[in-house]
């Protein structure tokens, strides 16, 4: 067997390389917390950008008296604009407005609830009415 064939056999196993399954024990316990780390911080970006545009609605409603029409209206013109995107449904932006709603305070969005996923923020928000109860 030539040097290279014994180092490919070795490679899968045909013979112990020191400390190589623990170097790959490592790796991959890694990788994992990376991948965790990265969703988590997607899903506070995403759940944060929810917020602001429900804010950005509410303010838009209340300063310029846009009226409920302009939900449908953003919702076709973002969809238009992001297809790939599922998030700018009609009844996401709804939902995105009821969330800036029941959590003005943009430092408790950011600190803790944009760490909790969208799905589970919206289930909190469906299902628990009284605003000292959901906090």
């Amino acid at each position: 067997m030539s040097r290279d064939d014994k180092s490919e056999a070795s490679g899968r196993g045909g013979s112990a390389i020191v400390g190589y399954e623990d170097f790959l024990t490592e790796l991959k316990s890694r990788i994992s917390s990376a991948q965790l780390q990265a969703a988590v911080a997607v899903n506070r970006e995403l759940v944060f950008l929810y917020w602001q545009i429900g804010r950005d609605i509410l303010n838009r409603q209340e300063q310029q008296g846009w009226g409920a029409k302009v939900i449908n209206r953003l919702a076709a013109d973002l969809q238009k604009a992001f297809p790939e995107i599922k998030g700018f449904s009609l009844r996401n932006l709804k939902y995105m407005r009821a969330f800036a709603e029941a959590y003005p305070d943009e430092e408790l969005v950011q600190q803790v609830v944009a760490l909790i996923p969208w799905g589970h923020n919206l289930r909190i928000l469906d299902t628990i009415k009284d605003q000292t109860e959901r906090l």
